[in-house]
């Protein structure tokens, strides 16, 4: 039998990459909830403005690792439809999610 690893409790559901995460990536879920839209628009301003690109703060990370993949098709799901990472949390506090007019709402790698 394989060595079992204990799922990290960030209290995700769904098969993506953070769901199944061992350690945790941000150092507080609680403050990341609270701070993404700062960070995002910082992380905005430093490359639409300054041209710095990273990937630290960056929306297409965030949904690199969020995004789910439909276990029928093999496609990832895109992060803003209903019931996924991005919508689930918004719809709660009745707030659009207007990024993905412009940003794309799925990874560019791996899927089918």
């Amino acid at each position: 039998m394989g060595t079992m690893f204990a799922q990290y409790s960030n209290n995700l559901s769904g098969n993506s990459d953070a769901t199944y995460r061992t350690d945790p990536f941000h150092e507080s879920i609680s403050s990341i909830r609270k701070m993404h839209p700062e960070l995002l628009k910082h992380k905005r301003n430093e490359t639409l403005r300054h041209g710095v690109r990273t990937e630290e703060n960056s929306l297409k990370e965030c949904v690199n690792c969020h995004a789910n993949i439909n276990e029928n098709t093999g496609h990832y799901i895109d992060v803003n439809k209903k019931g996924q990472f991005c919508s689930s949390c918004h719809k709660k506090v009745s707030i659009s999610v207007d990024c993905f007019s412009c940003h794309r709402p799925t990874p560019t790698k791996g899927g089918s």
